[in-house]
């Protein structure tokens, strides 16, 4: 079952790394004195479009550092990052922290690893409803690549063709492509209306079960492919836009109230729908069937994926129960989620608390939105 390989695998480096302040590879960021500029895509020039495309590339390429087995490139590292956690960073209330922290850690990679001086760009969604096949975002020569082709929808074009996965659901490694199938009807739960609705929010249980709901389904749903895999979405490099684009929203809702947003947090650390007011997401979306009513025939999704299940993703293995290998260093004192809840990332950087990333213009992220 894929439970018990998940927390085998996870137990041991989480003794070693979670419980403690740093992790086994330390890539410390400087004092926060510059914040990065952070940019809608279609704001850069295509200058630094290229510039960042050809980053990523290059920890695509660049060995890993952070002793993970089975990792062959600092890509794959993230990715790992992302997998070994996921029912600690999905329907939780560490969910938009740790998201935030993640893109954060991208950002820091490209920098000190590739040297990458330019903004980071986070992907409008909003502008792209309707339209997602036309979105420069997926542009051949100076975009993400376009849609995927052949029975397994690999992506055939662009700077990603090429680019080839490893880590799958249960910390195996084998060979993979990414894969997308882009589709107005995933996208669509971005509109304006959707944005809106989570704006009008007064507190952070709210903000997040409504952020975590239709707009963060919509890149997922809309790109799809490896994007909807709940576990090896980090694998598409559009994943760190898509995500970009959700602590933007994250972030105009806290800069409403800055005096009591950024410091508010809560909801559960252990995944479940419970954690959400009313059960669950505001119109659903992420979890539930991401594409809407309708045919999804011409959608490339994960084998076994039931887009008519409230929760569709197809790993019956997962153990909903908490483990301890996890929860006994988070350091919330119980299941609510705290500021001095821990943010790991297996290594790749060290160790930080959701109270370290409540306010972007400082510490860690030391970024600002434009």
């Amino acid at each position: 079952m894929f439970a018990p390989v998940l927390l085998v695998l996870g137990a041991l480096p989480l003794i070693s790394c979670l419980s403690s302040v740093k992790g086994s590879y330390e890539r410390r960021p400087a004092e926060c004195t510059v914040r990065t500029q952070r940019k809608s895509w279609t704001d850069l020039t295509s200058a630094e479009k290229l510039n960042y495309l050809h980053a990523d590339l290059c920890l695509m390429s660049t060995p890993a550092k952070s002793g993970i087995a089975g990792a062959k490139t600092l890509w794959d590292e993230l990715q790992y990052a992302h997998i070994i956690q996921v029912p600690y960073i999905h329907f939780v209330g560490a969910f938009l922290p740790f998201h935030r922290y993640f893109v954060a850690i991208h950002a820091h990679l490209l920098q000190t690893e590739c040297n990458y001086t330019g903004p980071i760009p986070y992907w409008n969604e909003t502008a792209d409803v309707g339209n997602i096949v036309g979105s420069v975002i997926f542009d051949v020569d100076t975009g993400f690549g376009g849609d995927g082709t052949g029975a397994r929808g690999c992506i055939a074009d662009g700077p990603f063709a090429n680019l080839t996965l490893h880590f799958k659901e249960d910390l195996n490694t084998t060979d993979y492509c990414v894969t997308r199938s882009l589709n107005d009807r995933g996208l669509s739960a971005a509109s304006q209306d959707n944005i809106d609705m989570c704006l009008a929010t007064k507190s952070f249980t709210e903000i997040w079960s409504c952020l975590e709901g239709r707009p963060h389904g919509a890149g997922h749903g809309g790109v799809s492919g490896t994007m909807i895999n709940l576990f090896l979405s980090p694998g598409d490099p559009i994943f760190f836009l898509h995500h970009g684009f959700l602590d933007k929203l994250w972030w105009d809702w806290q800069s409403l109230n800055l005096t009591t947003r950024l410091t508010e947090i809560g909801g559960n650390n252990t995944m479940s729908f419970r954690g959400f007011p009313g059960g669950g997401p505001p119109g659903g979306g992420f979890p539930g069937n991401p594409f809407g009513p309708g045919d999804n025939s011409s959608i490339v999704l994960p084998p076994g994926f039931n887009s008519s299940n409230p929760f569709p993703f197809p790993f019956p293995g997962l153990d909903m129960e908490p483990n301890k290998a996890f929860t006994d260093y988070f350091y919330d004192g119980g299941n609510i989620t705290t500021l001095n809840h821990t943010l790991w990332s297996a290594g790749v950087v060290q160790n930080i608390t959701i109270g370290d990333v409540m306010d972007p213009r400082s510490g860690f992220v030391c970024a600002e939105y434009l």
